[in-house]
């Protein structure tokens, strides 16, 4: 007679027990073990609980290969989810297999659990593992299927997709009913204390182990209510009206006042300001050194002549490397929207910088439109202070428009939830880059089906206070993505590309190579294509290349 001894957790959040009845059966290479019901006196697997129990085997099972829980029903008792953390074996030897699982398992299902350790393909020769291997994947992308959002878009999780599952049959997964197009605009609807429509089908249904959890969720709205009732009541969300004063702005941002929002307030009509936001403000990703002018600046040496000097002049600081040049050129084309039934109006800036020798970058000229001549003026710091600051207003508007539609929305969502989504499609469970990537991705599906349902939606809050609207937003992003290179992936590459890596005072650059460096260091030893005795190449990871599917970004 053979004793394996059972450690059960079960995770510590809201409801993560249940009163379903729960058995385990334990696969090795010399045969399974009886199913084993986990029962003892009291409560079994309630929130945070670790529990113990036996199973008992006539004979030694070998190397454990895989373990099985079966969620059955009890006694008359509706469905009940388990939120399963981890399963540890004690085998009669001694030796301890540990079986993670860290997932919500939902209805009546049998879920099938590997061993921690990581494994790649190339390391799994057996049929019964690579038979689950397959499986497992199939489920997955019955699970989490791909969906086109809009032409030119980033494919995204398929949301009603959830709707259609049937949580007897396949990988934890919610029975739930008919499902509602995301993109039909009939699941619009307002909520007190939000300006804008919210598409509420869509927040409906997700699957429970990349949703929020009651916790989050509980958070997220205690944060977002009062913060959308407070905007509303001082009159910024939903004004209709224009400000008379600069000053009027102050009254809009009266509270949460921090050392640096003071600072803010205080020098962001300042050259210097305004220069040292394009390295380490909100989009620090726009400035690209130039050795000459392109043909669309027509600056002069005699235009920028009074700030540069007279121990240099403008040719010079172009072959020295000094002058560097934001183009937005992506706003050109981008159509714009209506507000309050007046039309909005966006510019497409090129704005020239200078790197002083105190290490200062300060701006030399602006243009607001990509075509020179007649209409489209060059503001110089030389100009009166109002004309040359609302050159810099302009310019700051377009950089809210690029960076909250393409540097952050599309590189930082879109193209993320394009990865988790080829993660969870691609990669098994026991992949050691699954186990590298799964923390990190969460939630990226949860937050994305979230902005999708506020922000882009038709009426949502980008229809309701950017110039540009939902329309413009597809416009950039699709553009932005036709343009987006694997270079733009690669920090050190990127940074070469737009000649910044010598430039002072860059810590989005100092701090985002530190970073890019821990990264690459970490999955090189598991999973390096060649090292000896293993086929040089993983069907699975050819499968998450962005060049082999540059179509969706992932497969």
């Amino acid at each position: 007679m053979a004793v394996y001894r059972l450690c059960v957790t079960t995770g510590p959040y809201l409801k993560a027990g249940t009163l379903d009845n729960i058995s385990v059966t334990l696969v090795g290479t010399c045969g399974e073990s009886p199913k084993q019901r986990l029962d003892r006196m009291g409560r079994d697997l309630a929130p945070g609980s670790v529990q113990k129990y036996k199973v008992r085997c006539s004979a030694e099972l070998g190397e454990l290969l895989l373990l099985r829980v079966h969620k059955e029903r009890y006694a008359f008792f509706r469905k009940d989810s388990w939120y399963c953390s981890r399963i540890c074996v004690t085998e009669p030897d001694g030796t301890v297999s540990h079986f993670p699982c860290y997932q919500w398992i939902e209805g009546y299902c049998t879920v099938e659990l590997r061993p921690g350790t990581a494994r790649t393909v190339c390391q799994d020769s057996l049929p019964l593992l690579l038979d689950h291997r397959t499986r497992e994947l199939r489920a997955r992308q019955e699970c989490y299927r791909w969906k086109i959002y809009a032409p030119g878009f980033p494919h995204i999780v398929d949301v009603s997709s959830f709707q259609e599952m049937e949580s007897d049959k396949k990988f934890a997964l919610t029975k739930t009913t008919t499902c509602v197009d995301q993109d039909d605009s009939s699941g619009n609807r307002y909520l007190p204390g939000f300006p804008m429509k919210i598409d509420i089908p869509s927040l409906l249904y997700m699957e429970p182990n990349i949703r929020y959890s009651a916790t989050k969720t509980a958070s997220l709205l205690f944060n977002a209510i009062p913060a959308s009732l407070g905007m509303k009541l001082r009159g910024l969300l939903d004004r209709k009206g224009s400000w008379k004063k600069l000053d009027d702005m102050r009254n809009i941002f009266w509270c949460h006042k921090t050392f640096m929002t003071k600072y803010v307030t205080e020098h962001w009509r300042e050259d210097h300001f305004f220069g040292y936001q394009y390295l380490n403000g909100v989009n620090p990703i726009m400035l690209h050194c130039i050795s000459s002018l392109p043909s669309k600046l027509p600056v002069t040496n005699d235009m920028v002549a009074p700030l540069l000097g007279q121990s240099t002049c403008l040719q010079t600081e172009l072959e020295r490397g000094n002058i560097f040049l934001a183009d937005y050129w992506i706003l050109a084309e981008a159509p714009t929207h209506c507000l309050n039934d007046r039309p909005q109006y966006v510019a497409a800036p090129l704005c020239l910088l200078w790197l002083s020798p105190q290490g200062a970058l300060v701006p030399l000229a602006i243009q607001l439109s990509q075509t020179p001549g007649p209409d489209s003026p060059i503001f110089l710091p030389t100009d009166s202070d109002w004309d040359w600051l609302l050159a810099k207003t302009w310019v700051r508007n377009s950089e809210f428009l690029v960076h909250e539609n393409n540097t952050h929305f599309l590189c930082t969502h879109l193209l993320c939830e394009a990865f988790a989504m080829a993660t969870l499609r691609q990669l098994p469970l026991c992949h050691p880059i699954y186990k590298l990537l799964l923390p990190h991705t969460r939630y990226t599906l949860q937050v994305n089906t979230i902005a999708r349902a506020t922000l882009l939606n038709p009426e949502g809050l980008v229809d309701q206070v950017t110039s540009i609207g939902r329309q413009g937003l597809l416009y950039l992003m699709s553009t932005g993505l036709a343009h987006f290179t694997y270079t733009n992936f690669c920090l050190p590459d990127s940074l070469r590309a737009r000649g910044v890596l010598a430039i002072p005072n860059y810590y989005y650059r100092d701090d985002g190579l530190k970073i890019w460096a821990a990264i690459e260091r970490l999955p090189k030893p598991a999973v390096h294509p060649r090292r000896a005795g293993e086929v040089p190449h993983c069907n699975h990871l050819q499968l998450l290349c962005p060049a082999r599917c540059c179509q969706q970004w992932a497969a």
